[in-house]
């Protein structure tokens, strides 16, 4: 579901949160400044990861933080869209993939430069390919958020994605293989 992402300061201390209204959530914490805001399709991923990063700077039994001016400027970088990390957990379906691509061209060109065999290499291209769908199965995750952070039923779709594609892979490795 979307919703907003946060950056707010209150006196000399930060939060960082999500919320579907952004209008009302400032009116009800009524923040000194809105530093940095975002529309995201899965504000609770992108506020795990944020919160997360800053754990250490988190004053004991409250959500404030206590920033320093380096790390509100590298917080306020990680809401622009144009950041590394992904905003989505679909964003590390996508980061998963491209690294299946990867490997399975970087594992085609090295395997046809020794004359390995056409079909053999596709096979074998393939089945190196599998590996991070089978990372993302396992961990939920590929390009960089914290498991723990996040709630299992959010990681499930990625588990089930990452599956079913390094399954597709090795089929599709296994009948080219014996395709020989």
């Amino acid at each position: 579901m979307s919703g907003y992402v946060y950056l707010i300061r209150v006196g000399d201390l930060y939060r960082i949160g999500k919320t579907n209204n952004l209008d009302r959530k400032i009116k009800k914490l009524k923040p000194d400044e809105l530093l940095s805001s975002i529309m995201t399709k899965e504000p609770e991923t992108l506020e795990a990861r944020l919160l997360r990063k800053y754990k250490t700077q988190r004053v004991p039994e409250t959500g404030y933080l206590k920033l320093s001016k380096r790390q509100i400027k590298e917080c306020k970088k990680q809401f622009e869209l144009k950041g590394n990390i992904p905003h989505t957990l679909d964003a590390e379906v996508s980061i998963a993939l491209f690294a299946s691509f990867l490997l399975f061209f970087v594992n085609a060109f090295i395997l046809n430069y020794f004359n390995f065999g056409f079909l053999k290499t596709i096979s074998f291209s393939l089945s190196t390919a599998s590996l991070p769908m089978f990372i993302l199965s396992l961990t939920g995750s590929f390009g960089g958020y914290f498991s723990e952070d996040l709630s299992l039923f959010s990681l499930l779709t990625n588990r089930i994605k990452g599956l079913f594609m390094a399954i597709a892979m090795l089929s599709m490795a296994y009948l080219t293989f014996n395709l020989n």
